[in-house]
């Protein structure tokens, strides 16, 4: 079992393909610390096997959670996640979608939070460009913030970078 359970969901393949570039990242350091995992075949008991998190999701229309996680979202109520160390990575689109762009990381992050989990991983919102985020705090974005339709030529970099600074925060 590797130090990281990742579990994302993704329907149109894009939140996938992110996971497995942050496993993959994170292999540099040390092969097979991350396991990935799809949300919509885990169970509670399966994530809280982790210390450490790594939570993936798109946001949906004006807002919505994706599929695979509107399905789990009510099982996190009942989850402990104290002494969990949680980190949040979420797909959105700010032309688009600018006044609830990252909406759905915004949401799963006050969740396990609400659940007792540290969230970390925190990313600067100043390269993006939107009106509204329940994602954002203060300066920052609750997640590292993947924009596959406007600014798909960052989400590499971003990913790198990220990747590092969560590895650091977790302490690993």
């Amino acid at each position: 079992m590797g130090k990281i359970g990742l579990f994302f969901g993704s329907s149109t393949g894009k939140t996938e393909a992110a996971a497995y570039q942050i496993k993959a990242e994170f292999d540099k350091f040390e092969a097979g610390m991350v396991d990935v995992h799809n949300i919509g075949a885990s169970t509670p008991e399966l994530v809280l096997k982790y210390n450490y998190i790594i939570m993936g999701i798109p946001t949906w229309n004006t807002g919505e959670l994706q599929d695979d996680w509107d399905v789990f979202f009510p099982r996190l109520s009942e989850m402990n996640f104290t002494g969990k160390k949680v980190a949040v990575f979420g797909l959105g689109d700010q032309n688009g979608y600018g006044f609830n762009f990252l909406d759905a990381a915004g949401i799963l992050a006050d969740e396990v939070m609400k659940q007792g989990a540290e969230v970390w991983g925190l990313w600067p919102g100043k390269t993006y460009q939107y009106e509204e985020s329940k994602a954002k705090l203060d300066d920052h974005l609750v997640c590292l913030g993947i924009d596959e339709d406007g600014q798909s030529e960052m989400t590499g970099g971003r990913i790198t970078a990220w990747v590092k600074e969560v590895k650091e925060q977790f302490g690993l």
